[in-house]
């Protein structure tokens, strides 16, 4: 089991980076100011992250949205529903949103980066499949790439009605589930 100090200090160094995140004062955020800032050793930073996208990514991944949703009884379109209505939630929240827009400006330049955005991708591609079965990765972006194209070009959220009809792209991909089945 990890020691509840380490859990404390990350989730601690996780709650400094999304405040500084928020706080969009024009200053790049690094390894150095952000231990600054949570008043930690850089090298308690390099240690459980590495890079200062690791820890953009991971703390990303602390919105909400782990809200205890039970699929159990749902089909697929439901599900599917809810996955994408939680994707949409998520990236509009403005700590989020600045987060990712960074981690993809760093992207075109840095493989470390890159890596944080394939993880961060995989994690959601898995929390789909976990919900509906299998998913290829060119099904999970034609799920997904719409609702990241109206927050990130558009300005905007998805609409319920355009995740409506991606849900209903979902049936046709993956099959409408029955309910009460656990997918």
């Amino acid at each position: 089991m990890t020691d509840p100090r380490i859990k404390r200090t990350r989730l601690h160094v996780l709650e400094t980076t999304r405040r500084m995140l928020s706080e969009r004062n024009g200053e790049t955020i690094t390894l150095s100011s952000l231990a600054k800032e949570a008043e930690v050793s850089r090298r308690t930073l390099y240690v459980h992250w590495g890079t200062i996208e690791q820890v953009i990514s991971e703390a990303v991944s602390l919105a909400p949205g782990a809200d205890g949703f039970d699929p159990e009884g749902l089909t697929t379109r439901e599900r599917v529903v809810h996955f994408l209505t939680n994707v949409r939630d998520g990236i509009h929240e403005p700590i989020t949103k600045v987060a990712l827009t960074s981690l993809i400006h760093h992207a075109t330049q840095e493989d470390k980066a890159v890596a944080s955005m394939d993880d961060m991708s995989d994690k959601r591609l898995e929390q789909l499949r976990e919900l509906v079965g299998p998913v290829t990765t060119e099904q999970f972006a034609e799920l997904v790439g719409p609702v990241y194209f109206s927050e990130l070009v558009l300005h905007k959220p998805a609409s319920d009605a355009l995740i409506e009809r991606l849900a209903d792209v979902a049936v046709e991909l993956v099959g409408p589930g029955e309910t009460g089945s656990s997918n």
